[in-house]
C-alpha cells in the first residue's frame, strides 16, 4: 500500500493549463469559492464544468484518487469523479500535479457543498463551495 500523499494544494478553479515552455508550471485559471445561478429556476443547477486541482507531495509508490462533492446540510454525495491511479517518484520531496476536470454536475440546492479529495478510501482534503 502506498503511503498518504500530503496536499500542498487543493484549487478549484474554471481551468488549468500547463505552461507550454515549462511543463513543471501551471497556470490556474478562475479561482471558484462561490457559483451564483442566473438560471430560473435557480435550482437544481447544472454545472457544465470546473477542475479541482490538487498538488500533491511526500507520496510514495502509487494509488487511487478521485473528488466527491457533498451536501453539507445532509450529507448527501451529488457527484464523484472516477478513480484514478496516482503514482507518486522515490523522490519524497517531489510535488505531483494532479488535475480533475469535473463536468456535466448538478448542484441540487442552494448552500454548502464540500469538494472533497479521497485517497486509497481516505478522505484527505476537502474544499467548501457555496451555492447561491
Amino acid at each position: 500500500m502506498a503511503i498518504i500523499p500530503i496536499v500542498r494544494y487543493m484549487l478549484l478553479c474554471d481551468d488549468w493549463r500547463l505552461d507550454g515552455q515549462n511543463n513543471r508550471r501551471v497556470t490556474i485559471v478562475g479561482l471558484i469559492c462561490n457559483i451564483h445561478s442566473v438560471s430560473e429556476p435557480p435550482y437544481p443547477l447544472f454545472y457544465q464544468e470546473f477542475c479541482a486541482f490538487l498538488a500533491l507531495t511526500e507520496g510514495r509508490g502509487q494509488g487511487q484518487g478521485h473528488i466527491v462533492c457533498v451536501f453539507e446540510e445532509t450529507g448527501q454525495t451529488v457527484f464523484e469523479t472516477q478513480k484514478r491511479p496516482i503514482q507518486f517518484s522515490s523522490d519524497p520531496l517531489d510535488v505531483v500535479g494532479v488535475p480533475f476536470r469535473i463536468q456535466h454536475c448538478s448542484f441540487p440546492w442552494p448552500g454548502l457543498y464540500s469538494v472533497q479529495y479521497w485517497y486509497d478510501g481516505l478522505l484527505i482534503e476537502e474544499r467548501p463551495l457555496r451555492m447561491r
